[in-house]
């Protein structure tokens, strides 16, 4: 252990400290640099200071099943999803606010609409990317799940929406206040007609 009062980084003021740990900790999706969280490990004042800005301001892809409890740092998205070892330690898991979720209309979910309020309830972003393997191919059954969630502060629904008004409309919802009802959406299926259901064919 090495006395750290000498050190010319952690003598400058707390503003441009954060600074620092802002620019070498977080990931900016549009153009991305290499992270460099093993900073954190130089001493105790550097892992206090820098943890709420890697695990608060970066955003972290959730599991495909696990949501929230198994999320990993989104570095890139396109033109493929990079993503870092997942984390593990529930300490540092509960200061991520900000998520992204690739969701699959024409798979079993294998997660529960109390679930995904569970992990999303209260988030300070929530990006859902919508695939299904055919075009019109599928209803909203799987999205219908995120129906519960409430108070976060920015919500997008994009990818394969159809005409994207029940995307809005959920993304408007999860916006909307904690305890808040939303009336249900009016048109179930894409084309308004019935599509390939997951809860039917997916032996949920």
């Amino acid at each position: 252990m090495s006395d750290q009062s000498a050190s010319a980084l952690l003598s400058l003021p707390a503003e441009l400290r954060n600074a620092i740990w802002t620019y070498v900790l977080v990931q900016p999706l549009r153009q991305p640099h290499a992270l460099c969280p093993n900073v954190l490990r130089t001493c105790k004042q550097a892992n206090f200071e820098g943890s709420p800005i890697l695990y608060g301001e970066n955003t972290f892809e959730a599991h495909t099943s696990l949501l929230a409890a198994l999320p990993s740092c989104l570095l890139l998205t396109k033109p493929r999803r990079i993503t870092l070892p997942p984390v593990t330690h529930p300490r540092v898991a509960q200061m991520i606010r900000r998520y992204y979720m690739y969701v699959r209309l024409d798979t079993d979910p294998r997660f529960s609409q109390s679930q995904t309020e569970e992990s999303f309830n209260g988030a300070e972003e929530l990006e859902i990317e919508v695939f299904q393997s055919m075009y019109g191919s599928c209803d909203f059954s799987v999205l219908k799940l995120f129906e519960g969630i409430r108070g976060v502060g920015k919500a997008v629904v994009h990818g394969s929406v159809g005409d994207g008004r029940y995307a809005g409309w959920l993304a408007e919802v999860m916006m909307s206040p904690s305890g808040t009802d939303a009336p249900a959406f009016s048109e179930r299926y894409i084309g308004g007609s019935k599509a390939w259901d997951a809860w039917q064919n997916g032996h949920r």
